[in-house]
């Protein structure tokens, strides 16, 4: 073989590339920027409520930050949602996202290499790290319970710490506290079995832009897909990063982050109400700071405002999305008992007792069973989930069968 001179193929593309600096404005905001880049590159159903939520949290100082939720891009193929998770790669510094395959040992690893300033010492802790997670399934958590334990306890600083087992008998820890992005094509929210990891998601919605509405594309009614949509591949990215470390470099827009943090959280009367729930107001509070700091809202109300309108939306439009399970389970209980429970509600006005109502267990296997068959759930079941689903709509298991609570 002849000493032939190695063709490189990223340095021939990177020539022919246009520049992310053609498409920055140093006349306007970090958030602005990140903003109009995201917006031309991924189309939101709910562009004016979604876009605001995810351009931030792009923005979010891990260093900085204490709980944050886990954006979570949701759609079918051909939806955009991936590329979120790959445009926070490319503005954090990160060459690649992790995908489904990546083993808990190599994400913990990945994390843990990028927040130290100081290797083994782990004292001065590196701003940006970030978790971008692409299109996982549910599978992912069966398949290392680990993994789903690493997000149900990184979402808080507090208690993000994982101890692991040595060889010599000790124990290493590891932090897994950062900004996390996760896309799927799976329900991941609606899930019976993940259950815990509801309360931490951020679900940000996706659908191809020939799915949308009349409404939904009267926000992009000046944008032409075709010529003015961005392919992230078709970019030179290399140097974006610096906008990020630059900022949450610069002692002044640290120590803001540091004032507004402290007047959402501090004990005593507030000047400022909110209509959110507990714990969608712990998990927004981060991201409410940031973009404070980085300029998506100009005040505290603004900021709180928008949150609400999403959370509103959310409650309403996203999470109470029943999985077919639910649904079936709520039909073959009326079926059973409605009647009955129709004759107590006479008895009690009566002044007399109802009959305690009561479900064959068998019955209801086998109703499982035929739903199943027919290819009617949207989720796998076992009787852990069988047992979790009931009891959220007000049954226990007992020897004498399924029994309503009272």
């Amino acid at each position: 073989m002849t000493d032939a001179i190695y063709l490189d193929p990223n340095e021939f593309y990177r020539a022919e590339m246009d520049s992310w600096t053609e498409l920055w404005d140093d006349n306007l905001s970090l958030y602005a920027n990140i903003s109009e880049i995201l917006g031309q590159a991924v189309m939101l159903p709910q562009r004016d409520l979604m876009l605001p939520i995810v351009a931030t949290y792009l923005l979010v100082p891990s260093k900085w930050a204490k709980v944050l939720p886990i954006l979570f891009s949701w759609g079918g193929k051909g939806s955009g949602k991936s590329t979120t998770a790959i445009f926070a790669a490319k503005l954090h510094g990160i060459n690649s996202t992790f995908s489904a395959t990546d083993t808990f040992s190599a994400i913990r690893n990945a994390l843990d290499s990028m927040r130290w300033i100081d290797g083994e010492d782990r004292e001065l802790e590196r701003d940006g790290v970030i978790l971008p997670w692409d299109n996982i399934h549910t599978g992912t958590f069966k398949k290392d319970e680990r993994i789903y334990q690493m997000l149900l306890f990184g979402y808080n600083r507090s208690t993000d710490k994982i101890s692991i087992a040595q060889t010599d008998g000790t124990n290493k820890e590891f932090h897994v506290f950062s900004p996390k992005i996760i896309s799927s094509i799976d329900d991941l929210h609606l899930n019976m079995e993940l259950e815990e990891l509801h309360r931490r998601l951020l679900v940000i919605p996706h659908k191809s832009f020939d799915a949308f509405s009349y409404e939904e594309k009267k926000q992009y009614e000046d944008f032409d897909i075709h010529a003015d949509r961005i392919d992230i591949d078709s970019i030179h990215w290399d140097g974006i990063e610096d906008k990020f470390f630059s900022f949450w470099n610069n002692s002044e827009n640290c120590k803001l982050y540091a004032k507004y943090r402290n007047i959402l959280t501090k004990k005593g009367k507030k000047e400022f109400k909110h209509s959110m729930k507990s714990e969608q107001w712990i998990i927004s509070i981060d991201l409410i700071v940031t973009g404070l700091v980085a300029g998506t809202w100009r005040n505290i109300p603004d900021a709180i405002n928008h949150m609400e309108k999403y959370w509103d939306y959310a409650n309403s439009n996203i999470f109470n999305q029943s999985p077919a399970i639910i649904e079936h389970l709520e039909a073959f209980i009326e079926d059973e008992v409605g009647v009955q429970r129709q004759m107590n509600r006479q008895l009690e006005e009566a002044g007399r007792r109802g009959i305690p109502l009561i479900i064959n267990p068998q019955k209801l296997k086998n109703r499982l069973e035929y739903h199943k068959n027919r290819g009617e759930l949207n989720i796998y079941f076992n009787q852990e989930t069988v047992v979790k689903i009931m009891s959220s709509l007000g049954w226990k298991l007992t020897a004498k069968g399924w029994v309503e609570k009272r």
